[in-house]
């Protein structure tokens, strides 16, 4: 949604003012208030067919956030996800898993930290990169 400060919008009536005049302006600002009023019927009419197609879908404002911020939508899945299987339901890859015929189950995945990594040290005027010949560029 575009914000508009005070300064901008006066900048825009200004800008209007010149190029439409006095006796144009107000009906010009009329056009555009209908055509503003129809847009938002049109959006509530479309907003409306598709609800009442898609009955489980969220709201506009829930939509809008998740936009905003996919990780939070993210996080609330991931949550809802560990919610379910803490209850015991093996979960969705689990029980695809065990639905191939003659497929060992497999006890449940565990993710192990990475291998401890030696820290580098820096040990000044010894470089591991290879050093351009500079004496053949000129």
């Amino acid at each position: 949604m575009i914000l508009l400060s005070p300064p901008k919008l006066l900048m825009i009536l200004v800008i209007a003012l010149i190029v439409l005049g006095p006796d144009k302006l107000p009906s010009a600002a009329r056009r555009i208030g209908a055509m503003w009023h129809e847009f938002t019927r049109w959006r509530a009419h479309l907003e409306r067919e598709v609800r009442a197609t898609f009955p489980d879908l969220p709201s506009a404002t829930e939509i809008a956030r998740t936009v905003r911020s996919p990780i939070s939508m993210l996080d609330r899945l991931a949550d809802e996800h560990g919610a379910t299987n803490r209850r015991g339901s093996p979960g969705p890859v689990a029980e695809a898993v065990a639905s191939v015929p003659g497929a060992a189950p497999s006890p449940s995945p565990r993710v192990s930290a990475p291998p401890s990594v030696p820290p580098q040290t820096y040990s000044p005027g010894v470089d591991s990169a290879v050093e351009p010949d500079v004496s053949s560029m000129n």
